[in-house]
């Protein structure tokens, strides 16, 4: 069968276990409708090359390796003609740590947990699960003790992004998991994501200050980059991080037994990104690609639908939080906020009629003017948040 879009272009698809997958443009807050006819399809032009008994793949971006451990021994950017882990290093190692905090032990890490680590290891070898015109998927499977963890690194025809798709069944004790990326930058700060916005913290412990903040909390992304180059690690659920020197950490999962004996026992399924880019991390697609990972798009079957992106930023640099009915009034609340760090100007355009706006603030309470409009004009200072009203009639 041939996918089509609403235009009646045909659309690249890969045949999947349950169904497809299938390739779409799509701008941000609209939705679209594919079409599936029953005829001969063109056959699939591959963009990946598996050779799994010599433990690589090849991808319209990289070049990967990895050892009889499952761990990746190289990453080759081929884009920017990079390598990306360190010669003699290993990537995506997970790591079990002794987690014995004096205070709190379901939420406190304490910095001698770093004194004693051990690895999970690869309980068989790694196994070709899709490979097709979008994406390959290469799974590997680990122990460590009593638990289990099956990870599908996930390789895209269209993205930079490398996905490590998590499903583990957790079941220690005082034990604290993460996944470690030694790569080859070179900088004395990190970049964390918190919440409209990003902060950075030093890589080194020089000072007591320094060495208090060995875990650090980042929603979304965190990122160690240097002049022209760096590398994002992304997540769709996991908050805690720790960059030392030159080898990124994620934490994935901890087993504190006080006050809750079980807590966190049993299956847990997320996904952790490695993004490799370009220039700094405002320069690259980070922030762009970890919305994508976080809010991934939803797909419904029933009647045909076209709908124009509710509202569109001029800038890049002006990332858009929410469109939502106001709590009290019968009008619309956009929210915005500068993303990058620094001044922006913007037009924020709607996809649909509107008679004006003004602005206000988190709670929705007017703050100034009402303008008479048919799109936003407005300028925001570095992670600034606005608010605004909106009135379609």
């Amino acid at each position: 069968g041939v996918f089509t879009d609403a235009s009646g272009r045909p659309l690249k698809a890969q045949r999947v276990d349950g169904g497809y997958w299938v390739e779409a443009a799509l701008a941000p807050l609209s939705a679209t409708t594919i079409r599936f006819a029953e005829k001969a399809a063109e056959a699939e032009l591959v963009p990946f090359t598996a050779d799994m008994a010599a433990g690589k793949v090849r991808t319209p971006f990289y070049e990967i390796a990895w050892d009889e451990n499952g761990h990746l021994t190289r990453l080759y950017d081929a884009e920017n003609d990079r390598e990306v882990i360190p010669a003699g290093e290993k990537a995506n190692v997970l790591e079990v740590y002794e987690d014995k905090p004096i205070n709190f032990e379901n939420w406190d890490v304490d910095i001698f947990y770093l004194f004693k680590h051990e690895e999970a290891k690869l309980t068989k070898a790694p196994e070709l699960i899709e490979c097709g015109a979008l994406r390959t998927v290469i799974r590997f499977s680990y122990t460590y003790r009593h638990s289990t963890f099956v990870q599908d690194m996930v390789l895209y025809a269209d993205s930079r992004r490398i996905d490590f798709k998590t499903h583990a069944d957790w079941h220690e004790s005082h034990r604290l998991l993460k996944a470690a990326f030694p790569v080859d930058v070179r900088s004395t700060k990190a970049t964390y994501e918190i919440q409209y916005g990003h902060v950075e913290r030093p890589t080194h412990f020089n000072t007591s200050w320094d060495y208090a903040r060995f875990e650090v909390v980042a929603h979304r992304w965190a990122d160690l980059s240097e002049q022209g180059y760096g590398v994002s690690l992304l997540n769709d659920c996991k908050y805690g991080h720790n960059i030392k020197d030159n080898v990124m950490h994620i934490t994935l999962l901890k087993s504190g037994k006080y006050p809750d004996t079980e807590a966190d026992m049993g299956e847990h399924d997320f996904t952790y990104a490695l993004l490799p880019h370009a220039g700094a991390v405002t320069d690259g697609d980070t922030i762009e690609e970890a919305v994508r990972l976080n809010l991934p798009v939803r797909t419904l079957k029933g009647a045909a639908m076209e709908l124009a992106p509710a509202f569109t930023a001029s800038s890049r640099s002006v990332a858009i939080d929410a469109v939502k009915k106001a709590e009290d009034e019968d009008c619309l609340i956009l929210r915005v906020h500068e993303c990058r760090g620094g001044h922006a100007v913007a037009e924020l355009k709607p996809g649909f009629e509107i008679k004006a706006y003004a602005p206000c603030n988190l709670l929705e309470e007017q703050t100034g003017d009402r303008v008479e409009a048919a799109s936003i004009q407005t300028a925001l200072h570095p992670f600034e948040i606005q608010t605004f009203k909106v009135w379609t009639k």
